[in-house]
């Protein structure tokens, strides 16, 4: 499975945030996803993910 980052920039493209707060609120949203996606993701790798573990 591959988790692509650059269509969560363009999820929150609308949003018309700079930088600095589109990153923020990626990172809050990941936050909430990170689990789910390994839920659904059943034990297999998710590549690109990582960037959003902590």
């Amino acid at each position: 499975m591959v988790f692509d980052g650059e269509q969560l920039t363009v999820l929150l493209e609308p949003l018309d945030l700079n930088w600095k707060a589109r990153r923020v609120a990626e990172l809050a949203l990941m936050e909430d996803l990170v689990p789910l996606l390994k839920k659904r993701a059943a034990g297999r790798e998710i590549s690109g993910l990582n960037a959003y573990e902590s």
